[in-house]
């Protein structure tokens, strides 16, 4: 089973996650406040997944990113975030 991070832009410079797996409800972490960058937003999901799960799912403002692995979310979450500004341009 691979979880599924839901990003969702929240203000300008904010950003909020929701973790979920196929056919379960989601863990919501926008509600506990905003993450002040895209790369503190990822990282943040990363760390809460541990090292209970190798890979996660990436949706961003209901965009279908891919697969990244929780490592890299949680060494390298700049990377992650430029790649994603790369190639998605978030709106």
């Amino acid at each position: 089973m691979k979880p599924l991070i839901e990003i969702h832009r929240i203000g300008t410079d904010a950003y909020g996650y929701r973790i979920s797996a196929l056919g379960g409800d989601g863990q919501d972490k926008s509600g506990s406040g905003a993450f002040d960058s895209l790369e503190h937003c990822l990282f943040d999901a990363g760390a809460s997944l541990g090292t209970y799960f190798s890979r996660v799912e990436l949706n961003l403002e209901g965009m279908f990113l891919g697969s990244c692995s929780t490592d890299t979310l949680r060494r390298n979450p700049k990377g992650v975030a430029q790649r994603i500004r790369q190639h998605f341009q978030p709106a």
